[in-house]
């Protein structure tokens, strides 16, 4: 009996540790998301003047889970992690109580933009967690002390987790959960009625062997297949004919101009913050290069940029079509294609190898392999954390 306590015990403390650790991860993975989902909760809270400190608290946030969890998952420090998550676990289900309470209108957050939960959903996957606490954490006793292998997995982990932090500030999230991910259509209006485009669904054809076979982006193979093409099913995903979303631009006398996203190849060069925004000379190769490679380049921001033709948009349209700020991204007629952070523009070559290509293939080699990089960084910290 005591053998299967201790067991069970052992099961909870992981389930806690992958929740705190994937949670923490989706979130580290996009900054710019973690701090409006905290600029969310500070305007709840009426803590309104903390709002510069926004993305650097979420990030924070976000960086504890994770190595909370990480920590669960390798038996570390058992005694105060333990105390850690409680505390933390208990202030959550505090606050989603008041968030069944006053209802609203904002994501928790829990996941990042991966997983959109309700309040009450919210609420009730906190309880959960509270009693997988008790489980594994009460009687306060036989936690037992750290071993070398497993402090040198959770250094291990941390190290990595640092790194993909780092990574992503600097750049944009390796996946994309937003409203405008690549795949989805900006296309909303077509001779003056609504469509609903949604997202569309796409098949990648890999080789192996002499056999071809049909894979979907959620579904891809292992290295070992070699790519052939990508082919547009006829269907759309779950949900389409829902509200599609739509990205709205105007130009400088106020006139909503929607359609030049719609038409043949676009760059768009998009600057959320304007006085934040030093990058200007690199901004204006970059747009000569676009065109000269064929692209039509639009500038989309806040607010004017001195000097340069600019179309208007709301600040949290322009956030989440690209999380950098003057970073650009790629639409064949009102398709996102792919995205760049401000860092990391693509050159001339780049761009004129992005205008030759197939769209839907640079769409399903850039989504996979983006995929497939995030994929590999959480799965490798898990095997370090569980098997080492």
């Amino acid at each position: 009996m005591k053998g299967f306590h201790k067991g069970i015990r052992r099961f909870c403390s992981v389930l806690l540790g992958l929740v705190y650790f994937i949670a923490g991860m989706l979130k580290l993975m996009d900054p710019v998301g973690s701090g409006l989902v905290v600029d969310g909760y500070l305007d709840f809270l009426h803590l309104g003047f903390l709002s510069p400190l926004s993305k650097a608290l979420g990030v924070a946030m976000a960086l504890l889970e994770t190595l909370v969890g990480a920590a669960l998952l390798a038996r570390v420090w058992r005694k105060q992690v333990a105390v850690i998550t409680s505390l933390i676990t208990i202030g959550f289900t505090i606050l989603t109580i008041n968030l069944v309470i006053f209802k609203p209108d904002m994501d928790c957050g829990c996941f990042g933009e991966a997983v959109h939960l309700t309040h009450w959903q919210t609420f009730i996957k906190n309880l959960i967690l509270c009693l997988l606490c008790v489980i594994a954490f009460l009687p306060a006793r036989d936690y037992g002390g750290n071993t070398k292998s497993k402090l040198v997995a959770f250094f291990m982990v941390t190290a990595v987790v640092l790194i993909f932090t780092v990574h992503s500030l600097i750049s944009i999230p390796l996946m994309d959960f937003t409203e405008f991910a690549p795949g989805v259509s900006l296309k909303a209006y077509e001779n003056g009625d609504v469509v609903s485009p949604g997202e569309k669904e796409y098949y990648v054809i890999y080789e192996k062997n002499g056999q071809e076979g049909s894979f979907t982006l959620d579904n891809l193979p292992d290295s070992t297949w070699t790519f052939v093409r990508v082919e547009e099913a006829g269907g759309s995903f779950p949900g389409a004919g829902s509200e599609v979303p739509t990205f709205y631009i105007s130009d400088s006398e106020g006139v909503y101009r929607d359609e030049l996203l719609t038409e043949g190849r676009v760059m768009i060069l998009s600057v959320y913050d304007v006085p934040g925004y030093d990058r200007l000379a690199q901004a204006e190769l970059f747009l000569r290069e676009a065109e000269e490679a064929g692209f039509k380049t639009l500038v989309v921001a806040r607010e004017p940029i001195p000097d340069i033709e600019t179309y208007t948009s709301d600040y949290k349209k322009i956030i989440t079509l690209n999380r950098s700020n003057g970073g650009a991204t790629y639409l064949d007629d009102g398709e996102i294609i792919c995205k760049w952070p401000a860092l990391r523009l693509p050159d001339a070559e780049d761009l004129a190898e992005a205008a030759s290509r197939n769209p839907l293939e640079q769409l399903v080699e850039r989504s996979s392999r983006r995929r497939i990089a995030f994929q590999g960084v959480v799965l490798y910290a898990l095997a370090v954390l569980l098997i080492l």
